[in-house]
């Protein structure tokens, strides 16, 4: 940059209000401050610092009957648009008053004409004369209000946001904030801001934070660490920036809510959050049937630990362990073996015996140990044991279908004893093992390359009923086959099952024939009304 181009280089470093009239500078660069921030100058009122030179974004609130000033640093010259007239100025002024020479620290004074809610803008340039004005430094936008929102809260400018600690800003929402567990704070930082994007700071107002039941809270501007008495609690304190400790009113028995932070009785923010607390209730669900090998079933349960307020508690699986049977002949052992989360739940493993004569169901109940020695048992579950299948039934879901419906296909296993199968034994390879024949259906579900029973001893899989071209109505039978399991087990065979495609929903071409005849008719009978009726008035 040549040295002319440094020394006119310009920049309006100064924003200030005469009659009080300069509300707000509503954002400057993050080079320069914090958006919002209001810096004092000497003779100013509500100034913000001035932008580094060429910024050409910066906005501003004007009042109707205000006067902005801007002060130059070089030689150059201001420039308004319509909306807006230069009323003084130390260099000299156009004639239609919208442009002026600057010199030094020179000051130009700018007053509003256009409408309240109008903008105009104010250009400097890095020329010496208005003639030659060319090659543009800075700009700032001007909005003329009619009033003065200076001090009123407005929400969407205001940052209200979970945060690290009683001490850490957070103008960005961290919802990794929003949770914790028992015997710690959830902590809430908010800066309340105004129209213009300043903050509000006045020691008049009242800032209330509220939690739902099962909380307290506190507010606190020093970065305290301590939670308060009461679900509400209640600042004075300039709002600009404070912080809410939110925490547990049971110490251990958690907490799930929202806190509502109001200021002057008006809503700013509800924030939904939660802090688990000690274990309460151990859920556990049966998910497969399990092998009678003497082996543990791998995931054949899921579990669940939650507190009193019902969110979920992580819980090691290695502390989820076996507490009773009933029939501990056949089931005696049972344990965790990968562990839960807030969201998703754990697996746990149950074993039955080594026994083919010992099969069928148990009701077995699982427990966990806190720390304080309290034992917290498990839901009781029923699970069951079988062997491996050597029979299969097969029925779908209804009788009758029509074109475009869904139907379901269950297979259904039962091992040696007649007891359902288990569900880790392979019942079929990928096709051919798994051949399945059913007129006017497509099979939608995909054979599995090693199908096994689910957690009812079945198998499911989906079709659609008809085809591109349509269903042909009548009866029908499908033809299930797993010739695997055939050949091992002399008792498995190729099942049928008979159900039915109806064609009431279908439309024969005699039907649509039916159907222009008489349309036909009617046209006729409408036309031969319509002529007579024209008859009659001649």
């Amino acid at each position: 940059m040549s040295t002319k181009t440094l020394r006119k280089r310009i920049a309006l470093v100064a924003v200030s209000a005469l009659t009080a009239g300069f509300v707000s500078v509503v954002a400057i660069p993050a080079a320069n401050a914090a958006d919002g921030t209001i810096s004092a100058t000497t003779g100013s009122v509500g100034l913000i610092a001035g932008p580094t030179a060429g910024t050409t974004t910066r906005t501003a609130v004007l009042l109707s009957t205000g006067t902005l000033v801007i002060t130059g640093t070089a030689a150059s010259v201001a420039v308004v648009s319509s909306g807006a007239y230069i009323s003084a100025a130390a260099g000299t002024i156009t004639a239609d008053q919208t442009c002026s020479t600057m010199s030094g620290s020179n000051t130009v004074s700018i007053k509003p004409t256009g409408a309240v809610g109008t903008t105009f803008t104010v250009s400097t340039y890095e020329d010496d004369t208005c003639a030659g004005a060319t090659t543009l430094n800075d700009k700032i936008t001007v909005t003329i209000a009619g009033s003065s929102l200076t001090g009123t809260v407005v929400p969407a400018n205001s940052y209200v946001n979970w945060t690290t600690n009683g001490s850490t800003t957070s103008t960005v929402e961290d919802a990794t904030k929003a949770a914790t567990t028992t015997g710690n704070l959830l902590w809430i930082y908010v800066q309340l801001r105004d129209a213009y994007k300043a903050n509000v700071t006045s020691t008049t107002g009242a800032l209330i934070a509220t939690a739902s039941a099962g909380a307290v809270t506190k507010i606190d501007a020093t970065g305290g660490t301590t939670t308060g008495t009461a679900a509400t609690s209640v600042s004075a304190a300039s709002p600009a920036a404070l912080w809410v400790a939110v925490g547990e009113a049971t110490a251990g028995a958690g907490w799930a809510g929202t806190v509502t932070i109001s200021y002057n009785g008006a809503v700013v923010a509800t924030k939904t959050g939660k802090i688990s607390g000690n274990i309460k209730t151990l859920t556990v669900t049966a998910k497969k049937i399990g092998k009678n090998d003497g082996s543990a079933n791998a995931a054949a349960l899921e579990y669940q630990a939650t507190d009193a307020a019902g969110n979920n508690v992580v819980l090691p699986y290695a502390d989820v362990v076996y507490s009773s049977s009933t029939n501990p002949a056949m089931v005696s052992a049972a344990a965790g073996s990968v562990v839960n989360t807030t969201s998703t739940a754990g697996n746990a493993t149950f074993t039955c015996a080594n026994s083919t004569s010992l099969y069928g169901t148990a009701d077995i109940v699982l427990q966990t140990t806190l720390a304080d020695g309290t034992i917290v048992k498990s839901n009781t579950v029923k699970v069951t044991c079988g062997g491996a299948a050597l029979t299969y039934t097969a029925a779908f879901d209804k009788a009758k279908y029509l074109q475009g419906d869904i139907a379901t296909l269950t297979i259904s296993f039962l091992d040696a004893k007649g007891a359902i199968a288990n569900s880790y034994d392979a019942v079929a390879n990928a096709t051919p093992d798994q051949a399945f024949t059913a007129n006017q259906m497509e099979r939608v579900t995909a054979h599995a390359a090693s199908a096994k029973p689910d957690g009812n001893g079945q198998l499911k899989y989906t079709f659609t009923v008809g085809t591109a071209s349509g269903a042909i109505p009548g009866a029908y039978n499908a033809v299930i086959s797993l010739p695997t399991l055939n050949t091992a087990s002399s008792k498995a065979s190729n099942q049928t099952v008979a159900y039915t495609i109806d064609g009431s929903g279908a439309v024969s071409n005699a039907d649509v024939l039916k159907s222009i005849v008489a349309l036909i008719a009617s046209i006729n009978k409408q036309i031969q009304a319509l002529q007579a009726l024209i008859l009659k008035k001649k």
